[in-house]
Parts: structure tokens; sequence; C-alpha cells
């Protein structure tokens, strides 16, 4: 991507990011309920790195998760099908969206059980075959990509992610993201705050992007990798804390790759907590916040 057309992009999401908040934070079964810090027995101690999901965690997304996996708004939907692809409505456009993905996971499941698609090529694929009599030639992709995820999926920061960051500096921690994303993704951060992650302090080696190593959360892939690149650093994944939104996408997987985690419970939107699921039937995270500004003390 060239420099202008990351400006014209970033431009494009600020101006269809209206604020966004926290739906309010559920309640929680007994168990759980437990682990809310401060009612955590005692603060996680020896942690030298913390790393974060985004969406749902550090950014309040109105579906809850990135839009391969969210809902639809279908107003916002229908007027951007009206203008880009007229004659077929926002819930078909949704439709041939969900079934390329679906056909696209099907062929990459030889290779792995959690894959990952780029956005940008799916509506390619589609944009030559079953909407081809729709849209106009030569669609850009990659800027329909982004206008579809803006329609279904718009994001705001949540409160306090500079000052979070600067004091997990200050605490000498090193700072990275492991999160399902697009291409548009790492934008998020030039756009509300105006520095790309690398210059809010995040370690440009513990950038993690599903869509850059093809494996979806929970995949092991993108925990191990985070895992070999600290431990090259002398950092063991028992004293890595990642803290998300999904019991099974962010709590599984890091707990499967060794790391302390940390359930983020302030927004029933975004909140993921797989009852049922056999995978996190029994699994607890070490500690559970309602809020990001608990994690200083969380960590001692």
């Amino acid at each position: 991507m060239n420099e202008a057309r990351r400006k014209d992009f970033i431009d494009l999401i600020r101006n269809a990011s209206p604020p966004l908040f926290s739906s309010g934070a559920p309640e929680l079964k007994a168990d759980l309920a437990a682990l809310v810090y401060p009612g955590v027995k005692s603060p996680l101690r020896g942690i030298r790195a913390v790393l974060f999901d985004i969406y749902g965690t550090l950014f309040t997304s109105a579906a809850g998760d990135i839009g391969v996996d969210g809902g639809y708004r279908r107003e916002a939907l229908d007027a951007l099908a009206r203008e880009y692809v007229p004659g077929c409505g926002g819930e078909a456009l949704t439709a041939y969206f969900r079934e390329e993905v679906l056909q696209t996971h099907a062929r990459l499941y030889p290779r792995t059980p959690y894959p990952e698609v780029r956005v940008e090529a799916i509506w390619a694929s589609l944009f030559k075959g079953p909407l081809s009599r729709y849209a106009a030639a030569g669609m850009d992709t990659e800027e329909f990509a982004l206008r579809y995820e803006l329609a279904v999926n718009p994001v705001f920061p949540k409160p306090g992610i500079r000052a979070l960051f600067e004091k997990l500096k200050e605490l000498r921690m090193i700072l990275g993201i492991i999160s399902n994303a697009q291409f548009f993704t790492p934008l998020l951060f030039e756009v509300f705050f105006e520095k790309s992650p690398e210059a809010l302090g995040l370690d440009p080696r513990l950038l993690i992007y599903s869509f850059e190593a093809g494996e979806a959360k929970p995949s092991p892939v993108l925990f191990k990798t985070a895992a070999d690149r600290l431990r090259s650093r002398g950092i063991s994944p028992d004293t890595v804390l990642f803290v998300g939104n999904d019991m099974l996408k962010d709590i599984y997987g890091a707990a499967s790759g060794g790391f302390k985690t940390a359930l983020f419970a302030g927004d029933g939107r975004s909140l993921r907590l797989r009852e049922g699921d056999p995978l996190t039937e029994k699994l607890l995270p070490d500690g559970i916040i309602r809020c990001l500004s608990d994690i200083p003390a969380m960590i001692g």
C-alpha cells in the first residue's frame, strides 16, 4: 500500500467512525465472577510482556468482532450496495460474501483447522464471478473491502488506551498484539491516535495479524510465533499476559500457548464466553477485568 493510498484509507475510516461505547458489563457466573479484578486473590507476579486482542478489547466494535465473523447493519449495507453494486441489496451482498468465505475456508482446511482469508481477495473473486453483472468494471476491491467493513463494523477505541500503553511502558513491559485482522486493521491506530502501533510503543516483531499469517485465532501458530519471538529475548510464555474478550479465540488460544490470560468482560456486545464449547468448558482465565486501566495493578 503506497503512502497516498494509506492516507486515503485513513481518512475514509476516520470519516466513517462515529463514537461507540461499551454496552455495559454483563453478569458472570460464580466461578468467573470470583476472578474479576480486584477480586483476584493476588496480582499476577513476574509479568514481562502484555499482548492484546484488538476487536472487542482495545476497540469497541459494532459487530463485537471483525466483520468477517460479526453481524451486519442492514441500512448501512443497503446504502453501500445502492452506490457500488446497484441491483444487489445489502442482505444479498452479505450472503455472497459469507458463502465465498465458507468456500475459501473449505479449500484451506486440509492445511489448517483455523484458516484466515484476505477480504480483498474474497471481493476480487466475487466481482469477477457472481457479482460481475452488478459492479462497474475495474472495481477497487481493497477500497470496497474497507467500505464494507465500515458499513458492517465501525469501531472506536476504548477509553484510556494511550495512557494504558504509556503506563505499561513505564513498567518496562514489552507490548504487542495477536489479533484476527485484515489489511486495514493496523490503520486504526493512526486514525484514532495519529501514530502507528510502533510509535505508540508496541514492539514491531509482536504485531501478529491473522491475515498475514493465513491463520485465525485460536490457531496455535499465532501464539507460538509470539512465544518464539519472546523466548529469543529470554522471556518465557508464563511471564506473558494476553488480554482478550473471547474465551475460545483469546483465552483458550493464549493458555494453550503457555501465556497468562486476562478476560476483558467490560462490554456485553463483545464478550464471548463460549458456554457449552468443550474447549472452554473447564477453562478459567487467570483474571478478569472490567476496565483496561486495571491491567497495571493486576500485574503488580
